[in-house]
């Protein structure tokens, strides 16, 4: 490693935690392993730590050491194993990361949980979530889990100060449920200062913060890493819907949680309870899936990178047309999220941008021709591939028109694939939000999502100016 670094880059670590070359056959590429149970060596004398495949396997081993590895920051010198201290689960889907987070939430202490409303019986307790949540969440949250008693309040961080913050804790708060961006408005809620508030709190009592990146990925944003000496982390726990950035090509649906070292010491049966609540809905991955991931995230970096700059470009131009009326991108220096961007921009992601030649703290610089390098550092920071905006003054009927007929742009849920997707929150993912809700924080039936692929950027631009017309 470079002098002074204690651990490999993210990218080499993305590509060579758990892929060591196999020592019989040489292979550079990790064995699956598809067995469903393992030979034990006597009465619950496992042979090599798995017994049966819901509750643990080879190749989803391999992954979630890997997601470990890019999602906190290896302790040692040893880039084949993390050694932070923290520790990943891998669940079939973002939804069955967010079920098992939940149920943790209302599980009696004796196994594992967060012991409910009364801290130790189960049953009940309490979610303070922002207000602008994934609708799967949103879902969940507050109809799925009713029966389990679990109470949930959808909170505007991005407005509320440091006292409103503070009075909407509970004492039976258990989790502070939080998004990086909001889905889909694109909300940077106030991270550091949550992150304050709650470490204020007594450590045995306080709620954990679970912070939602599935936006970014671990590429542009790791809470669970410190952005600075001396500064702790502004997440405790990681939830990713795999299925998007991590995975990249639209083909595989998979989730994650992340638990911090510090989270771990604070909450030392925190791991134990999420993998009994795991075992026990049997929301598993299936290995080829698995080993599918491990394969996708060691190109994670270079395609995220470019799904950056790419949205960042978009973004500008759509600020710029008389038919679009508010366009929301975080990275935009416009934008009125942009001034959290810097301090929550991951150690990877900013020494990415340095070697690009953005400078920090970010300064505009002079106007350049708008087709190089150059402009694009004029105008923002990459931050992710998803932009959502209005188109002014339009119907339902105007939206879908022009959602329905562009010619590379697909109307389709889901993003982070590297081929460009639209959708139309309101009718679309977000439809299961009660329609008062929606109108309330702005998911109106003529805004839309848009994630930028990686496909060239001038197409793109002339799919959306056709589309516009």
């Amino acid at each position: 490693q470079p002098k002074g670094q204690l651990h490999d880059g993210y990218t080499t670590r993305s590509i060579h935690v758990g892929s060591e070359p196999d020592p019989i056959s040489g292979a550079v590429v990790p064995g699956l392993s598809v067995a469903t149970t393992f030979v034990q060596d006597g009465v619950d004398r496992v042979r090599g730590g798995h017994d049966y495949s819901r509750s643990s396997n080879p190749t989803r081993s391999i992954l979630e050491e890997l997601i470990t590895s890019l999602e906190t920051t290896p302790a040692q010198r040893d880039h084949h194993h993390d050694q932070s201290g923290g520790e990943s689960l891998v669940f079939a889907s973002g939804s069955a990361a967010t079920a098992a987070l939940a149920s943790w939430v209302s599980l009696a202490t004796v196994e594992g949980g967060a012991g409910g409303s009364d801290g130790s019986n189960g049953g009940g307790g309490h979610i303070l979530a922002i207000n602008d949540v994934y609708g799967g969440t949103a879902r969940y949250l507050s109809r799925a889990a009713r029966s389990t008693g679990l109470e949930v309040t959808y909170f505007d961080f991005e407005k509320a100060g440091e006292q409103e913050i503070r009075a909407a804790i509970r004492p039976d708060t258990r989790l502070i449920w939080l998004e990086v961006p909001t889905n889909p408005l694109l909300i940077v809620p106030p991270l550091p200062l949550i992150a304050e508030i709650v470490n204020s709190l007594p450590q045995e009592t306080r709620p954990l913060i679970v912070v939602d990146t599935t936006f970014l990925s671990s590429f542009y944003f790791t809470p669970l890493v410190s952005q600075a000496p001396g500064l702790p982390p502004v997440g405790d726990i990681v939830l990713s819907s795999l299925s998007k950035y991590s995975g990249g090509h639209s083909d595989i649906i998979l989730g994650s949680l992340t638990i911090a070292p510090h989270a771990r010491a604070i909450r030392p049966h925190l791991v134990q309870g999420l993998r009994f609540v795991q075992n026990s809905h049997g929301g598993i991955p299936s290995p080829r899936d698995c080993h599918l991931m491990v394969r996708s995230l060691k190109t994670l970096s270079v395609r995220t990178l470019r799904h950056g700059l790419g949205a960042l470009r978009v973004a500008h131009w759509l600020s710029q047309q008389p038919e679009v009326d508010v366009v929301r991108y975080p990275g935009l220096a416009s934008s009125p999220a942009f001034h959290h961007i810097e301090q929550l921009l991951s150690p990877n992601a900013r020494r990415e941008l340095e070697f690009l030649g953005w400078s920090f703290p970010f300064k505009p610089r002079s106007a350049t021709p708008s087709n190089t390098l150059e402009y694009v550092k004029t105008i923002g920071i990459p931050f992710g591939g998803v932009i959502t905006f209005t188109l002014k003054d339009a119907s339902e009927e105007q939206t879908d028109k022009f959602v329905t007929n562009l010619r590379l742009i697909a109307l389709a849920e889901s993003l982070g694939g590297v081929e460009s997707l639209i959708e139309v929150p309101y009718g679309m993912t977000h439809k299961a939000i009660p329609a008062d809700h929606r109108a309330a924080i702005g998911i109106t039936p003529n805004l839309v999502r848009l994630s930028v692929g990686i496909e060239d950027v001038e197409d793109l631009i002339a799919d959306l100016e056709r589309g516009l017309q």
